[in-house]
């Protein structure tokens, strides 16, 4: 069996070390936002979460849970209404300032959470909040 030469393991070591740090050059790039709240629906196995950053106002709606039913929000405070829904566990819908849901700073929103199903349209197991942008 042949020994390899210095530049194939040299070779070898540095495609290692690429394949090593690509995953951590991807984390670094998608950083974790650090959620100011958080609030669920009020069913006793909730169904659904909305989460909320008050930097860049990112409001993060997800279905947490296959239930058969959809998740609603809505964001309102005088002169500002958003709502939207989202349905199918493990699915996520994301508002934010850098799309056109801008909140104004300082300024105090209700959030509430719902489950929703078309025979059910105003929502069910709703709880709320409120927060300032």
């Amino acid at each position: 069996m042949r020994k390899p030469s210095k530049k194939t393991t040299l070779r070898g070591a540095a495609v290692l070390a690429a394949a090593l740090a690509l995953p951590a050059l991807n984390a670094t790039a998608a950083q974790a936002i650090d959620w100011d709240h958080q609030l669920h629906t009020n069913d006793g196995d909730p169904g659904g979460r909305v989460r909320f950053e008050a930097y860049g106002d990112i409001v993060e709606l997800c279905d947490i849970e296959a239930d058969g039913w959809a998740v609603r929000v809505e964001v309102y405070a005088p002169g500002y209404s958003d709502e939207f829904t989202v349905g199918g566990n493990g699915n996520c819908k994301t508002h934010r300032a850098s799309n056109g849901h801008d909140l104004k700073e300082g300024q105090a929103y209700y959030f509430t959470i719902s489950l929703y199903k078309d025979s059910y349209p105003y929502g069910n197991y709703y709880d709320q909040a409120r927060w300032t942008a």
